[in-house]
């Protein structure tokens, strides 16, 4: 498991009950076809599909894992990079953790290794339903780019966002 930038590191946070985010491991996979079956009940990643999201790490990728202090994992988060772009490719949190800053946290660590790696901007999908989840993405500094008609399973359209990085910005976590 290779160290995480710096940005995304963290300890004990009293908003939260996450206790470390680390690199997402396949013995993570069981749990998070758990937490994805009630984030996305409609269009649920198959253990193959993380088996997957996890081969393509070696070639540019990360996924990244938050845990409680009891080494329960309480969502996660994957990015992947194409030329100067990050991609979010999903991010989930546990029913249990929801509203509790866990998705800020593991966002936090996918922006940071973006800017790590220097990427431009940072793009993701995410249904145009999605209330909580387009919350947390305009409140760190997400714009809608455009929109993907019929993108979901059952024609749910996506709502295509992007924000641009800079160093100062991942830095103060915005």
């Amino acid at each position: 498991v290779s160290a995480l930038p710096a940005a995304a590191r963290c300890g004990p946070i009293s908003t939260s009950e996450v206790d470390v985010i680390m690199d997402f491991h396949w013995t993570d996979i069981p749990d998070a076809c758990a937490i994805e079956a009630h984030a996305f009940p409609d269009d649920t990643w198959s253990a193959e599909s993380f088996w997957g999201e996890l081969a393509r790490t070696i070639v540019g990728g990360r996924y990244f894992a938050a845990d409680d202090e009891a080494g329960t994992l309480l969502g996660y988060a994957g990015v992947a990079f194409t030329g100067d772009d990050a991609h979010l490719q999903t991010l989930a949190v546990a029913e249990q953790a929801r509203g509790k800053g866990v998705g800020a946290q593991l966002l936090g660590a996918v922006l940071a290794e973006a800017a790590d790696r220097n990427a431009d901007r940072c793009l993701l999908e995410v249904r145009a339903d999605n209330t909580a989840a387009l919350h947390l993405y305009t409140g760190a500094g997400f714009e809608r780019l455009g929109t993907r008609p019929g993108y979901y399973v059952g024609g749910g359209e996506a709502l295509v966002l992007e924000k641009v990085l800079s160093g100062e910005d991942v830095q103060e976590g915005h």
